[in-house]
């Protein structure tokens, strides 16, 4: 949109969070298990803790899976082979067969749900991942170099789950009741859907690092995701004065994805490997109905050719002054207000602010 006179401004709200642990208040039950008379079995429970729709908390886990390896002085080997932990009542989780504490070793325990995006090789290569979907979130969590002791009846291994994914919310409004805005397509562009990702090998719990924090890598296949797509003259959608979340409807996901984290570009205004969202669109006068753009004025470049009410396109990254990459954990939330402009002049971006992001925290007993 650069150098073309439009009658918008565009305000982007970002928010993002570090990744915080928040804490949270439950009573824990142990799980009975049968034949277990010497007290050094491993055990399982989870906390309870606010949850918030689409994101994986201990509220709605009802399972997970964990891989565990033994170590020694000169050997490490499969302790636990990719075993399903499942949830049968509050705060109760079973597992089998039931693993008791080797002697004279220690293990490394690693977690993570949903059950199906680790595959058979395990945590300790890189996982192989396709977000495409963009529907599901995934967590994670380490706890390494753990011992039992024998006669300790509440031994326990203490998980904490990291996102490993990025979250994106997109909203839309228009607070110029003088207009009426009426949008048909909207889409992102060049957004890597697959790449690996590697367990941290240093314990989850506590405040974030650069050590604790799992990492992706090799991250390709750049896709071009429909947030919304009009089929029919029934899908336009006209801008409300309330910002509000792009609708899942028809061949359109919606405005709310998880996307793996990844390095955000914008050199080019729009082409070439630019990450960005696309917004077709046409504004009117609310009083009389006139057309207000695209008009005479409007490039070329931002004209949708074919289109059945001539609208226009308007471009802008999905990267900011303020950052210039999805962080795992994070949740970027794009609040785009769509205003006349006194000059008629070029796109402009709000200031960025900070939301939370849950983090989910289960402790084993």
């Amino acid at each position: 949109m650069r150098n073309s006179k439009t009658f918008f401004s565009i305000i982007l709200s970002v928010m993002t969070v570090s990744g915080i642990s928040m804490s949270s208040c439950s009573d824990t039950d142990d799980i009975p298990v049968p034949d277990a008379d010497n007290g050094n079995e491993i055990r399982f429970t989870a906390t309870t803790e606010y949850s918030r729709a689409g994101d994986i908390t201990t509220n709605n886990l009802t399972s997970f899976n964990v891989y565990a390896y033994t170590n020694s002085a000169d050997t490490s080997s499969l302790f636990m082979d990719n075993v399903t932990v499942t949830k049968t009542g509050v705060n109760t989780w079973t597992y089998s067969p039931v693993q008791y504490w080797p002697a004279d070793k220690t293990v490394d325990f690693y977690a993570f749900a949903p059950a199906t995006w680790v595959g058979a090789k395990g945590p300790l290569a890189p996982v192989t991942y396709d977000a495409l979907a963009g529907t599901e979130d995934i967590v994670y969590a380490v706890c390494p170099d753990m011992t039992g002791v024998s006669q300790q009846p509440n031994a326990q291994v203490i998980f904490n789950f990291r996102h490993a994914l990025s979250k994106l919310t997109f909203k839309l409004s228009s607070s110029d009741t003088a207009l009426v805005v009426k949008v048909s397509n909207i889409g992102m562009s060049n957004i890597m859907s697959k790449g690996n990702f590697n367990f941290p090998q240093a314990s989850t719990a506590g405040t974030p690092t650069s050590e604790t924090v799992g990492k992706w890598t090799d991250q390709n296949s750049p896709y071009a995701y429909v947030l919304h797509w009009s089929q029919d003259l029934s899908d336009i959608f006209e801008l409300t004065t309330t910002p509000t979340v792009i609708a899942q409807k028809g061949l359109g996901r919606g405005g709310v994805l998880y996307v793996m984290p990844q390095n955000l570009t914008y050199r080019s205004n729009g082409s070439g490997n630019d990450t960005y969202l696309a917004l077709q669109c046409t504004v009117y006068d609310a009083k009389t109905g006139t057309k207000l753009w695209p008009n005479a004025n409007t490039p070329e470049e931002n004209l949708v050719a074919g289109s059945t009410f001539g609208d226009g396109l308007l471009k802008f990254p999905l990267s900011t002054s303020k950052f210039s990459a999805w962080d795992p954990g994070c949740h970027y939330i794009y609040n785009l207000v769509i205003n006349s402009n006194e000059d008629m002049g070029t796109i402009e971006f709000g200031s960025p602010t900070v939301e939370s992001f849950i983090e989910v925290e289960t402790n084993y007993n």
